[in-house]
């Protein structure tokens, strides 16, 4: 019988996932929905979840029976409480315990291109860096969450950006051009319109709000430059945390794994390793990218967790 490892990169956006032929390595791509529990509808996660993995089944014409291994690596998953509730719906696939492995899906990130030591820092909605040491020992910190952690995040510039407007609107804030886009694409005639507006907004809502801010910043605008520099160094200022904790200065090379939609840009990119590079004495940091694919991460992982 053949057997398959199944890569799951469960995100607050959405969840691809990887199904490797053991012998061959051959793979299929499939995408779904967002599977982070705590910023989605109730339940919503696990539909998400258990239909994706039974379309992976249907269109491979397989079974439970043919995986090998099951890596999922989830946005939102940080604690006890967290792995037990992905747990119980990724059993319902029909995959023993003993063939799952769940994490956040910064680790997942990780092995996409690094090797321990090393850290993953992921830029996007969200933020968070992990670290994982030669001995597996590991280490995190940031992404606890939209409203009180994910320093630098999407979120983090998107709020910066819209509490700035929002204090123009109410007059007591300084102009940037980049209001303006905001009016037009928030369909508001004048800016006394914006505030009631922008008081619906959901999480996903201000996240996007992150584009345009880091576009008008590459562009030149000042006010948006000075957002996304200064979400650089909280980004450096998180990812240095877990190069502390795990003692990484003692390392001669540490493997840096970048992922998330900031990276994408060159302003972010460039001050974030500035910063980090400016706390570090020594220069023992090697950087290996952004990773463009996370899932391949997990299949990576997974042979690995189950020769």
């Amino acid at each position: 019988m053949q057997e398959f490892l199944l890569s799951v990169d469960g995100g607050g956006t959405k969840t691809e996932f990887c199904l490797s032929a053991l012998v061959t390595g051959e793979s299929r791509h499939f995408l779904s929905g967002s599977t982070n529990y705590k910023i989605g509808e109730a339940d919503a996660e696990r539909t998400v979840l258990l239909e994706g993995v039974q379309h992976v089944f249907q269109e491979m014409n397989i079974t439970a029976s043919h995986i090998r291994g099951m890596v999922m690596g989830m946005s939102g998953m940080d604690s006890p409480e967290d792995h037990a509730h992905y747990m119980n719906i990724a059993l319902s696939t029909g995959i023993p315990k003993h063939r799952i492995y769940i994490c956040n899906d910064s680790e997942l990130a990780f092995y996409a291109k690094g090797t321990p030591p090393g850290l993953c820092i992921v830029a996007g909605t969200g933020s968070v860096a992990t670290g994982i040491a030669t001995d597996q020992r590991k280490a995190r910190s940031g992404g606890w969450s939209n409203f009180i952690s994910d320093e630098g995040s999407g979120s983090w510039i998107g709020m910066q950006a819209l509490r700035a407007l929002l204090q123009y609107c109410d007059g007591y804030g300084p102009y940037s051009k980049v209001f303006d886009y905001f009016r037009s694409s928030f369909h508001a005639t004048t800016f006394t319109e914006l505030p009631h507006i922008l008081s619906r907004f959901r999480v996903q809502d201000i996240a996007a709000a992150a584009k345009p801010v880091m576009e008008q910043a590459e562009s030149g605008d000042s006010f948006c430059a000075g957002i996304v520099s200064q979400a650089a160094r909280l980004v450096a200022r998180t990812a240095f945390s877990v190069f502390r904790k795990l003692d990484f200065e003692e390392e001669q090379t540490v493997d840096v794994v970048t992922v998330g939609s900031l990276f994408k840009s060159s302003l972010f990119t460039d001050s974030f390793m500035k910063n980090l590079c400016s706390m570090v004495p020594q220069d023992n940091f090697h950087f290996c990218g952004e990773v463009e694919s996370p899932v391949l991460g997990g299949v990576t992982l997974a042979k690995i967790l189950f020769p």
